[in-house]
């Protein structure tokens, strides 16, 4: 059989390749397969691939792939070989057909490309994604533990700073009185924080349970709330009607509730304060949520910062908060296979959007005006 258009084409390849015919035995090979072997061209044609193998490799790996090509199949697969030139090494092996004019198969064309490098970093990171999962668990139960176990001290410090504020009263001077109204702030804003780390731990331990959800309502219910503990401030509140998600509803509460609060927070400076729950649509047909405020924005240089747990752009005592509300939004966001981003203008306030991963509920799409979503 006339191999020599075979031989020149495979010579330049870095890939070990040959052809076997129907009896085993090597009727061509590049150069790339006799380095391996370390052996010559001459020590490998006219002898078996038994005798390059080893008879155990043959008969358990490369006999019964060889068959099923010799009947007219290509075969793909995968095993691990002792290179005499590089030691226990990892093959992906491609097995052609060689069929002749009449439609027989007499030998098969064999490819092999060592994959040991990517097999191994493969291995390494499963095993990295493991360990990440554990690391994962264990620090939520951590924060699950701090957060319950912080709980009774902080609310005996915090007790006693108001206790004693009260018995002392105007006797306290100055300096004392102003050290005892920072020992309630800080504790306030201690359990504010060990409030945020409990929703967040919950956020990653929960089952996600679907189910459709109006969001027009429950952003309407959650700023009825905001407006019962601040009865003297007037904001003006706007939900587009019939909007409807499919989601986690407590997760999605939780979400919609961190981003409302963020929006009355960051429009207290505002004399004309505004607040918009509405949806869009985005260019895959996915509904897109979005909250709106004309508070003090952020300039969206600075927008990759907002999502980070340990970034602030505004100390405390310019706006109070854990700086924890919008990684959770993130992340909750994240589960239900979604995205969320942000926009700015400083000074004219900031625009929120995110999607929740699934279509329109019941292939509805209600929607208000999508010029400024």
């Amino acid at each position: 059989m006339e191999l020599r258009w075979y031989e020149s084409m495979v010579t330049a390849s870095t890939d070990p390749m040959m052809f076997v015919d129907s009896n085993y035995t090597h009727r061509a090979a590049n150069p790339a397969y006799c380095d391996e072997h370390r052996r010559t061209r001459e020590e490998i044609l006219g002898h078996t691939i038994a005798e390059a193998f080893g008879e155990k490799d043959f008969e358990n790996t490369l006999r019964p792939n060889l068959d099923r090509c010799l009947s007219g199949r290509r075969v793909n697969f995968e095993y691990w070989w002792d290179s005499p030139r590089r030691g226990r090494r990892h093959v992906d092996a491609r097995y052609d057909p060689f069929i002749e004019g009449d439609g027989s198969v007499s030998g098969v064309l064999v490819e092999m490309r060592d994959t040991t490098d990517q097999w191994l970093s493969k291995q390494e990171l499963e095993r990295s994604v493991v360990s990440l999962d554990v690391l994962n668990q264990e620090l939520e139960m951590l924060s699950v533990a701090l957060a319950h176990d912080l709980k009774e001290p902080l609310l005996t410090l915090t007790n006693l700073g108001y206790y004693l504020r009260e018995s002392l009263g105007d006797s306290l001077e100055e300096e004392p009185a102003k050290h005892l109204r920072r020992i309630r702030a800080a504790g306030h804003h201690m359990k504010h924080v060990i409030e945020d780390l409990g929703r967040h731990a919950e956020v990653n331990r929960r089952d996600l349970v679907r189910e459709e959800i109006d969001l027009s309502s429950l952003g309407r219910a959650i700023m009825d709330d905001l407006f019962a503990r601040a009865p003297d401030r007037y904001v003006s509140f706007e939900a587009e009607a019939g909007i409807t998600a499919v989601g986690d509803k407590a997760l999605v509460r939780i979400l919609l509730t961190n981003l409302l609060q963020n929006a009355w927070k960051y429009t207290r400076p505002s004399d004309d304060a505004q607040i918009k729950l509405g949806v869009s649509e985005t260019e895959d047909g996915v509904p897109s949520y979005y909250v709106r405020d004309n508070g003090i924005g952020f300039d969206n240089a600075d927008v990759e910062k907002i999502f980070q747990a340990s970034a602030r752009l505004h100390t405390t005592a310019e706006f109070t908060g854990t700086g924890i509300g919008l990684t959770t939004v993130e992340r909750i966001v994240v589960r239900h296979g979604g995205r969320v981003w942000a926009e700015g203008i400083p000074g004219e306030g900031a625009v929120f959007h995110f999607s929740l991963g699934s279509v329109w509920p019941n292939d509805r799409r209600v929607m208000g005006p999508r010029a400024n979503a």
